[in-house]
This record gives C-alpha cells, structure tokens and sequence, in this order.
C-alpha cells in the first residue's frame, strides 16, 4: 500500500523545494571583529567627574583661583613680571591722542549707576523667567567680585622690588574696572535663555575684553589686573554654579549648545591678538636696532600686553561658556505629573486629527 502524502517522481513542485533546501547557501562574509577601544583609568575618571555637576564647576572655581594665584605671582611678586609691565605701562604714555580719547570714551560707560542698573536689569530677567533664586545668586556674584577686586587692591602686597615713580609702584591688582566688565558679561550669560546664549557669549566677551584693553590704553591698569579681573569673576561665578548643583537648581539640557563654528569665530579674535602679539615680541627680540629710539621697547611691551589681555578675556569667556554649556540654571527637575484615574481615553480615529499635548506633560521653556 503506498503512502499518498510521500512526494512521487512525478511532483515538480515538491522536487523543487527538496532541491532548493537541499542546496549549500554561501557563508556570508564575515567581517572582523573590532575590539571596542578601551579607555584608561584617568579618561574613565575625567569623564566621570566632567558629567557631574558639583565636579565640573568645583573644578573650574578652582582652575580660576589657581591662575589668578599664579597671574599675582608671576607679574606682582617677582623682579622680571614687575619690570616688563612697568615698562608697557610706561609705553601707555607714549599712545596717541586719538586711541587715548576713544578708550577714555568706552571708560566712562562704566560707572557704579550704569553697573547697578545692569545688575537690577540681570536680575530682572532671571525673575521673569521665574528662577528667582537664579538672580539673587548672579547680583550677589556680580557685587560680590566687585567689591573683592576693590578690597584686594588695598589688602595684596606689592613689593616694592624696582624703583621708579610713586604712580607706577602703586598696586593696581585686580582691575576694578575689568572686573565690572567682565561681571556683566558673564552675569548676563548666567541668566540669559539657554536658546540665547550663543548670542549673549559673543557680545559679553568683546564688551569685556574691549573694557579690559581700554585700561591698558589709559595707563589705568596693567595687563596682569585685566586679566585678574576676569579670573576674579570666572572663580566666584563658577563657586555659585556649584552651590546651585548642591540644592538641586541645576538641570542638563540642550537647548544652551553654541554651533561650533560660532566657537571658533571667536575664537579667532584671541588668535589674531595673539599673533600679532608674538609677532611685535618677535621683532623687538630678535631686531635690536628697534629699541633705538627713545622708549621703544616700552611701546612694543605694551601692544604687546594689551593683545594678549584682549585675547585672554574673550579666550576665558568662551571656556566658561563650555562649561556650563549642558546645564540649565534655576530651575528644579520637576518629575511628569502622572495622569488622573478613569476610564481610558478613546484613542483618534482614523484619518481624525490627533490629540494635543498633555498640560502635564514636562517642557522646557528656554
């Protein structure tokens, strides 16, 4: 008796399948296996540490404190940085009317009525954006800074290592007026909306470093007191961010990214100043027949410095700017509200418009 449901010579349909199943499929070719790239123990923990909030802004309180520290040492306590700005700031005499005026023009912008204004316009926009605890901390960093820039210039030693003029023996360590600059700069980058930041940045960076140079131009300031100035606003603003991610008013977000290409640009600015800068250090070393005129290396000392005061204000707020860059500042997480008990919603029909947002739901308003 034979089987029906055995396939007979005859089936071509069930002759094709046993062939096809029976044929060898090729092996694919495999591609080799890449070991995924091992990070060492210090990348493992720097990147811990960046991720976290408290680490991040302690460390950059602390990175500004010690370059200021270091900024004081090498240009206030010792021989060689004391002679090379007393002569810049001997090369400010030598400036010409016209870049004078104009630096005392941008100078007499910055006067404790217009500071105070500003600080009460900074906290104004934080409490309209409702982080109100937001503005207190930025206008007591702001004053804050300020105030120690003044008491430092009558509590830091200056020794009197050189001699030279009562007006030039004078310590001038921090800037006052840098310092003012650079707290409504980076006051003003604290409170402005995460979406507006990379408009803010640029903007507080040139005001204050174009400040910063001003005073060099005068004959104000040294380059070291610019400098300080900055560094003074950068340790206290950075201490404040992490008393703001230790009660919980720090929040990750992406809405505060500068475009790269933004970066650079300015960070060209810093880079021109800066090669010029080496460039008029370049020919005052290596051409001494350019120090032949009457107080020459005091006019090349002082483009010098003024540059690299320029380009090191506008090079530290965009620093900053990378580092709070991830964070938004003020505002608590807020987990989403869950939804009331009941019956389920009856979903859209088909082709029907789709429903709104939850108000519950979590939003960002920056």
């Amino acid at each position: 008796m034979t089987d029906a449901s055995a396939p007979g010579p005859t089936d071509p349909g069930r002759a094709a399948t046993a062939s096809s199943t029976s044929r060898p499929t090729p092996r694919a070719a495999r591609r080799p296996r890449r070991d995924p790239v091992r990070e060492g123990p210090l990348a493992v923990a720097l990147r811990r540490i960046m991720a976290s909030p408290t680490w991040r802004f302690g460390l950059a309180a602390a990175a500004a404190a010690a370059l200021f520290a270091a900024v004081y040492g090498v240009f206030v306590l010792s021989r060689p940085g004391q002679r090379l700005e007393n002569i810049a700031l001997m090369g400010a005499q030598l400036r010409g009317d016209a870049a004078r005026d104009e630096s005392l023009a941008y100078l007499s912008q910055v006067t404790v009525l217009t500071f105070a204004l500003a600080l009460v316009g900074i906290a104004a926009i934080a409490f309209v954006r409702r982080r109100p605890g937001l503005g207190v901390l930025v206008a007591a960093v702001m004053g804050a800074s300020t105030i120690t820039a003044e008491l430092l210039k009558d509590v830091l030693p200056r020794p009197a290592l050189l001699e030279g003029p009562i007006w030039i023996l004078r310590n001038d360590f921090p800037s006052g007026t840098a310092t003012v600059a650079a707290a409504l700069g980076i006051g003003a980058l604290l409170v402005a909306p995460d979406r507006l930041r990379w408009l803010v940045l640029p903007v507080g960076a040139i005001f204050a470093a174009i400040i910063g140079q001003s005073t060099q131009i005068t004959g104000w300031h040294r380059m070291s007191g610019a400098i300080g100035g900055v560094l003074l606003v950068l340790a206290f603003a950075s201490a404040a961010l992490l008393v703001l991610a230790r009660i919980g008013l720090v929040q990750p977000t992406s809405l505060g990214r500068v475009h790269p290409r933004l970066r650079a640009a300015i960070l060209l600015l810093p880079a021109v100043a800066l090669v010029v800068a080496v460039s008029a250090l370049t020919l005052l070393v290596a051409f001494p027949l350019l120090q032949v005129p009457e107080n020459a290396d005091a006019v090349f000392l002082h483009t010098v410095f003024e540059l690299l005061g320029f380009g090191f204000t506008i090079a530290a707020f965009v620093v900053f700017a990378s580092v709070i860059e991830p964070y938004s500042f003020g505002r608590s997480g807020r987990p989403a509200t869950a939804p009331a008990a009941g019956p389920p919603a009856a979903g859209p029909r088909p082709g029907g418009p789709r429903p709104g947002p939850s108000a519950a739901a979590p939003h960002e308003d920056d």
